[in-house]
């Protein structure tokens, strides 16, 4: 996005970052637009139009991803080291993307189909996933803190020491996944499928695992400190209550 700067009788484009305004602007950008302004002619005039067009970039609100990024990424199925944060990407088909360390926070990826993509050390933060199929998906030290991952569909799912700490995971299937030293924290898993999952060295401490079915899980070293069992199918076949209310 351009802003009209008046010099005088001469108007000027100045630019914001990524030819669009963000209210996350770093001050050193602030700081060279005035510093150009001196270079010029020190004219107070103009130092205070660029100080104004900075203060006005501040503060606009932050928009989605680009959508070039959006479209390049649908085009190509791949985006390494990519910012797709708050992107509209429901019902996306991102099968065997490749999308290492790719950030979308906050996006809306509700339906997607990211089945076998290549995902380690993305971050998916407070992103909407509800119905997501994630099905052998690498997705080893990602992100998923705070992201609604309900009624995903994760079976073989990789995702060791991956973060879903406050994900609420209600109804989602995790069958047959690989979770060692994942952190689920706090993490809403009621009615979650985990048969056979390998939850090895897993943080579940606070998680909700009322109606969730771990027959067979790998629970070796894992912690489940404050979780809540209620109508919880153990790994050996059990059932446990003692969390109901």
């Amino acid at each position: 996005m351009n802003l009209p700067v008046v010099f005088g009788s001469k108007v000027r484009a100045v630019g914001c970052i990524s030819n669009r305004c963000q209210s996350r602007m770093a001050p050193h950008h602030d700081r060279a637009m005035i510093d150009t302004a001196d270079k010029i002619g020190g004219d107070r005039e103009m130092k205070a139009t660029a100080l104004g067009v900075a203060l006005a970039c501040l503060a606009l609100p932050a928009t989605g991803a680009d959508r070039d990024s959006v479209n390049a990424l649908l085009a190509d199925n791949q985006c390494r080291d990519c910012d797709l944060a708050g992107a509209e990407l429901a019902g996306a088909d991102l099968r065997d993307a490749y999308l290492t360390y790719a950030v979308f926070d906050g996006a809306n990826l509700e339906g997607a189909d990211l089945r076998d993509a290549f995902m380690p050390f993305a971050q998916f933060s407070g992103a909407r996933m509800r119905g997501i199929l994630f099905d052998r998906t690498n997705a080893r030290d990602t992100v998923f803190a705070g992201a609604d991952l309900r009624a995903a569909s994760m079976v073989g799912v990789a995702l060791p020491r991956a973060t879903l700490t406050e994900a609420d995971l209600g109804g989602a299937d995790l069958s047959g996944a690989f979770l060692e030293g994942a952190n689920f924290g706090n993490a809403r898993l009621v009615g979650a499928v985990l048969r056979e999952a390998d939850l090895t060295g897993a943080r579940l401490t606070g998680a909700d695992l009322s109606e969730a079915d771990l027959t067979g899980a790998v629970t070796q070293a894992a912690g489940f400190s404050g979780a809540v069992f209620c109508r919880t199918v153990m790994p050996d076949g059990t059932l446990r209550s003692d969390g109901c209310p």
